[in-house]
């Protein structure tokens, strides 16, 4: 038996330089999405498998062959969450009374698929959902929100594009659903074996194969964008003005499904080129009929979802000087601590401090210089007997020596 025990595959711990970018990004999320009137709330990790069944669909990659589902011990079958706004949906749908529910969310989500660069099993998903009212105003608005959070964030647009294309309605779906298993049929023989399945159950999801003999026999077949309805096409014509007249450039791709069966209307991706295998760095579109999936309501929504570990890949935080400075409070009797009461006096210095027994100056020095500390408080062998402390500022290499009573005068040397 190994006694080393190791990561469950697929997941990974995030800290030091990493753990900033995270919290870089979920601070930037927060405070981009809150000049929008968006409330944060936060749902459970596990929900009844059937949420995502009726929502996501049984037939897609993520129900039928990534989500991790169990029985509990009260004979409900439960999973933890793929994704989010499914969840946000179903609180919704309890909740709503009325105008716009302004939703933001952040936490980890879980999806058992081939783990590679920048994509995890655990992973973690920032959200953005406006629910309860439809216009093209809030498609832009929430694109709108998408973009001026990657520019926040440091990513260059000139580095990612807008994809975007219109899905129409549901009977905008069900009709060239039709359209395009007749062009698909004629190639049945030559679609691949994932293509093939999906036929009858979710054509519409062959447009985003990957399969290169599959993109080949889609390089003909006819757009949705030609089967829209007239009430479709227009609403599609706003939302385009709208990114026009507010300097937000886009690219139409008639092949852009997303992933999910819940989308209607708009749909749009912001992608990369840095890494063509996973360009999407943030997608989302409109799901008018979700919440009548999952519940008695009919409440319309959009909104999407950008992974945190996708963005720390392309994001870069500068070590910035912290607002409090940092103390190493170092000693080399350990005995000193328990019959000393100048513990509370560090405790209540407005810095940021760590407490360190060490008999070897030099490595408390070395520690303290790792670490980014501006000032080391040392009191040695010779210190304690004196009743005296050692100040030494690490910055301009000053040191200075005074009694230990005087120790609250930090907070006015900086």
């Amino acid at each position: 038996m190994n006694k080393n025990i190791q990561l469950v595959k697929g997941t990974h711990d995030i800290y030091g330089d990493e753990i900033k970018k995270f919290n870089f990004i979920i601070e930037k999320f927060y405070s981009v999405t809150e000049k929008f009137n968006f409330h944060q709330v936060q749902t459970p990790i596990i929900e009844h498998q059937d949420l995502f069944t009726r929502s996501v669909g049984e037939h897609t990659d993520i129900v039928s062959k990534e989500m991790y589902s169990f029985t509990d011990k009260g004979d409900s079958t439960i999973c933890l969450r793929p994704e989010a706004t499914s969840s946000i949906a179903r609180l919704v749908a309890s909740e709503y009374q009325s105008g716009s529910m302004r939703i933001s969310t952040h936490g980890p989500m879980f999806r058992r698929e081939r783990p590679q660069k920048g994509r995890y099993r655990q992973f973690h998903q920032i959200n953005l959902e406006n629910m309860g009212e439809k216009s093209p105003y809030l498609d832009f608005e929430i694109i709108l929100i998408a973009n001026n959070l990657l520019n926040e964030l440091g990513i260059d647009n000139k580095h990612f594009k807008l994809i975007l294309n219109s899905l129409g309605s549901q009977e905008d779906q069900k009709n060239y659903s039709k359209i395009l298993i007749d062009y698909l049929t004629q190639y049945k023989s030559k679609l691949s074996e994932t293509s093939l399945s999906r036929l009858e159950k979710n054509p519409l999801r062959i447009l985003d194969s990957k399969d290169e003999q599959d993109k080949e026999i889609l390089k003909n077949a006819p757009f949705i964008s030609e089967n829209l309805s007239q009430e479709s096409t227009h609403y599609f014509n706003q939302l385009k003005e709208l990114l026009e007249n507010n300097g937000i450039d886009f690219t139409i791709d008639h092949k852009l499904v997303r992933g999910l069966d819940y989308y209607t209307d708009t749909a749009f991706e912001f992608q990369t080129n840095e890494d063509k295998r996973q360009n999407a760095i943030l997608a989302g579109g409109r799901y008018d009929k979700l919440i009548s999936l999952i519940s008695t309501r009919d409440i319309p929504g959009i909104g999407w979802a950008a992974g945190v570990e996708r963005l720390m890949s392309l994001v870069q935080v500068k070590n910035q000087k912290e607002d409090k400075f940092k103390v190493l409070f170092a000693v080399q009797n350990e005995q000193f601590l328990h019959n000393s009461k100048i513990l509370n006096q560090i405790y209540n210095l407005d810095c940021i401090h760590e407490v360190k027994i060490n008999k070897n100056i030099k490595k408390i020095f070395t520690y303290a210089d790792k670490n980014n500390f501006d000032f080391i408080l040392l009191i040695g062998e010779e210190e304690e007997s004196k009743n005296k402390i050692i100040l030494k500022n690490l910055n301009t290499k000053e040191q200075k020596i005074f009694d230990q009573s005087e120790i609250k005068l930090l907070n006015e040397i900086r």
